[in-house]
């Protein structure tokens, strides 16, 4: 009896090694990580939230009373001599979820940079990166020195 759940358990396991190498390895499904390390600011004061990253993206959410929304950041991977370092695109209506872990595939997050979307500048500024929102919110991403 104990062998016949060691070989289920097992082949459950090889199951889902499978699907996550299926999915990941091709490229149908990246991942955001929660990164604690990094804290976001509003116009220079800090507020509640998080940052979910990848080596390409992130997304910003600010979870203060009231005011939650999220940003999609894009890495351009490279820092010009003005200090841009990507792209921001609004995530409009959609609130990143509050996990440690989040799947992106084609049209997930649905935070796409449109035509007739509005996006702003990603710029480097020593230990942290910034960006100016339509309304002039000043958020910026400060790592740790």
């Amino acid at each position: 009896m104990t062998k016949r759940r060691f070989l289920l358990v097992a082949l459950a396991a090889l199951l889902v090694a499978l699907a996550i190498g299926w999915l990941v390895l091709p490229s149908r499904v990246a991942y955001f990580t929660l990164d604690k390390r990094l804290r976001i600011e509003l116009n220079g004061v800090p507020v509640q939230g998080e940052i979910l990253g990848n080596r390409f993206s992130a997304i910003v959410t600010i979870r203060d009373v009231g005011k939650k929304h999220s940003y999609q950041l894009f890495y351009a991977g490279d820092v010009d001599m003005t200090g841009d370092m990507g792209f921001v695109v609004d995530c409009c209506q959609w609130v990143a979820p509050h996990f440690p872990l989040l799947l992106q595939t084609r049209n997930y997050p649905p935070c796409k940079r449109l035509p007739e979307h509005e996006y702003w500048s990603l710029l480097s500024r020593g230990h942290s990166m910034q960006f100016v929102t339509k309304d002039h919110f000043a958020i910026s991403v400060v790592s740790p020195d």
